[in-house]
């Protein structure tokens, strides 16, 4: 046995000899690792570098530094498209310079200047024209409470009846209104003479009121006012004169002036009331007003010899009511 531990003793020591490792040559870790070794495994920085400048040529030219400092390069800001970077125009174009703008307000200045100057006169105008229309309301106010709309001039009348619906209505009142002034201060200016008092007084007196009964007939409304304010104006005159002016032939020429000359206003008015009508107080029943007309003139004739009472009213009406009795106008006839 002591034979056999002594053989094993003896292998075991060569085997360790056979494979010894041989030492490290020093020059080894000079030595650079192959291309593929370092992909596979990682490198440090080092290694890197030694390797990518063992296979870099040595006759490439390298760039100069200056060259990129001189070329300035635009870069877009973070978030901007490259569209926008192409559009946005250039900060010397994005504002106008200072002597530009300079310039264009001092070439529009004066015009600024005159609009302001139109504008402070346009107010001041209006201000005006607002004045001077509470003025003219003030005027037509204190010539209506006085009644004297029938004496203004024919410009401050047709004022006045402009865009007013009552405008008939309150002339019609201030010529009743005046014609019963009018009237009365005839009867005392006759009562104070000895004498008599010639009719062409009255008539010239009374004529005054026509042209102002005409221009109520052109109002909206205004026909059958006037009518009946014609009607009412020779009634006045016939309550002037007496026996002796009912029997002088002056006197009698006078009356019959009169009343041809209120014959002829009275077509008139008659035509223009049959043409617009009344519709505020219904239709005008044209027989009633020719039997008060016939009434009239026939107590005329008897009583002062008047031979003519509105004759041809009378024509005009007489016709109106036997056409409406033929039914050709339904409208206008007697009751």
């Amino acid at each position: 046995m002591s034979w056999l531990r002594r053989l094993s003793r003896d292998r075991s020591s060569k085997n360790e000899q056979d494979f010894k490792m041989p030492a490290r040559p020093s020059s080894f870790a000079d030595q650079q690792s192959p291309p593929y070794k370092d992909t596979q495994y990682a490198s440090t920085y080092n290694s890197q570098d030694r390797l990518g400048s063992s296979y870099r040529p040595t006759t490439a030219p390298q760039p100069d530094p200056q060259h990129y400092n001189a070329l300035p390069i635009q870069r877009p800001q973070e978030g901007s498209n490259n569209a926008t970077a192409h559009n946005t125009p250039p900060s010397s174009m994005a504002q106008a310079p200072d002597p530009l703008t300079r310039a264009f307000n001092e070439a529009v200045r004066p015009y600024l200047d005159k609009i302001d100057r139109l504008e402070a006169e346009i107010e001041e105008k209006t201000i005006d024209i607002q004045q001077l229309e509470d003025e003219r309301a003030d005027m037509y106010a204190w010539i209506d409470k006085r009644g004297l709309r029938a004496d203004v001039p024919p410009s401050i009348a047709a004022a006045m009846n402009h865009n007013d619906t009552t405008s008939a209505q309150t002339l019609a009142h201030h010529l009743d209104r005046k014609m019963t002034i009018l009237n009365h201060d005839l009867h005392r200016l006759q009562d104070s003479l000895s004498s008599h008092l010639p009719t062409s007084t009255f008539t010239t007196t009374l004529a005054t009121l026509l042209p102002a009964i005409e221009s109520l007939s052109l109002l909206p409304n205004g026909p059958p006012l006037a009518f009946e304010l014609l009607i009412k104006l020779g009634g006045n005159l016939n309550s002037h004169g007496g026996e002796d002016g009912y029997n002088n032939d002056g006197d009698i020429t006078s009356r019959a002036e009169f009343y041809s000359r209120l014959d002829e206003t009275m077509v008139d008015v008659v035509r223009r009331r049959l043409e617009k009508g009344n519709e505020e107080e219904g239709p005008w029943y044209v027989g009633k007003d020719v039997k008060r007309l016939e009434k009239t003139g026939g107590f005329l004739r008897s009583k002062i010899g008047l031979q003519t009472y509105f004759p041809r009213t009378l024509d005009v009406m007489r016709y109106e009511v036997k056409r409406s009795e033929g039914g050709v106008n339904g409208r206008h006839g007697s009751p």
